[in-house]
C-alpha cells in the first residue's frame, strides 16, 4: 500500500521498529543481557529486569512535573537497595560500549537517511517522537547508527527531557509544546498501533509503516494509512516544499 497523506508542516517520527527497523525480542534480549552483565555484581539480573520494567511503567504513568529520569531515579531508589546517582555511571558507560552491540538486533537501512534528509531539504519541521524512557546517549546512539545526526532535528524525545511517555496522551501533547505547534498540524509516523495511533486523539494524522509493525491488542487500523519505508519515501519524494 502506499501513502496518499497531505502534507502538513510537522512530521513525528518513531524510531525503533519505525525508522529503525528492528525485532523487538532480539533487541530486548540484547539489552537485557548486556545491562545486566554490567550489574551483575550490584543487582541479581531477575530483579533488575523487574525493576526496569517497573520504573518505565511509572514513567508512562507520569504526567510532571517531574521528568522522567526523576521519576525512573526515585523508582529505582524506592525499590532497589542502590542508588541511581552511584549507578549512573555504569548505565552510561554500558550505553556507550556494550548498547552498541544491539545494532545487531536491527535492520539498519539507508531509507531512513534519505527519508529524514528529503524532508528536512524541502523545509519540513522533523523531529524523533520516540517513547522516552532512554537516556539522550541511547538514543543518539540508535540515530548515528542510522547515520542520522540528532543536532539536525528540532526535537529528540529521550528520558531527561520528557514528562511522560507512549501510550499516554500527554506526551503527545509535550512534544506539540516543545515545538510549539499544534496537533492539527502533524503528522506522526510510527509502527505501533497503540502507542503511536493513540495521537490521533489530539488531532494529528498518522501513518503507520508494517515493515516492523506492532499491534499486540489486534486494534482496527481502518482509520490509518499504511505502507512500507519504501513507500515513505516516494511519498516524501512527491511532496511540496514545505509552506
Amino acid at each position: 500500500m502506499s501513502f496518499m497523506m497531505k502534507p502538513k508542516k510537522n512530521i513525528l517520527f518513531d524510531l525503533d521498529g519505525t525508522l529503525l527497523p528492528m525485532d523487538i525480542n532480539e533487541f530486548e534480549k540484547a539489552y537485557f543481557m548486556g545491562l545486566c552483565g554490567c550489574m551483575i555484581d550490584r543487582i541479581d539480573p531477575k530483579d533488575l529486569y523487574k525493576h526496569i520494567w517497573g520504573g518505565t511503567k511509572q514513567m508512562v504513568l507520569n504526567t510532571g512535573p517531574k521528568t522522567n529520569m526523576e521519576v525512573f531515579r526515585d523508582y529505582f531508589n524506592n525499590n532497589t537497595s542502590l542508588d541511581y546517582d552511584e549507578c549512573e555511571p555504569i548505565f552510561l558507560d554500558f550505553y556507550a560500549n556494550e548498547f552498541q552491540n544491539c545494532v545487531n538486533a536491527c535492520k539498519v537501512t539507508n531509507l531512513s537517511k534519505e527519508i529524514v534528509s528529503t524532508l528536512q531539504e524541502k523545509g519540513y519541521t522533523v523531529a524523533i517522537a520516540t517513547n522516552p524512557i532512554f537516556p539522550q546517549i541511547a538514543t543518539y546512539s540508535r540515530l548515528n547508527w542510522l547515520h542520522i545526526d540528532p543536532e539536525s532535528l528540532s526535537l529528540v524525545t529521550t528520558f531527561e527531557n520528557s514528562h511522560s511517555a507512549k501510550p499516554n496522551p500527554a506526551y503527545y501533547k509535550e512534544v506539540c509544546e516543545s515545538l510549539k505547534v499544534a496537533p492539527e498540524d502533524c503528522i506522526m509516523i510510527g509502527n505501533d498501533v497503540a502507542e503511536d495511533g493513540i495521537a490521533k486523539k489530539l488531532g494529528m494524522e498518522v501513518m503507520l509503516i508494517e515493515d516492523c509493525l506492532l499491534n499486540k491488542d489486534n486494534l482496527a487500523t481502518d482509520d490509518f494509512q499504511m505502507g512500507s519505508l519504501k513507500d515513505l519515501l516516494e511519498w516524501a519524494k512527491s511532496l511540496p516544499e514545505a509552506k
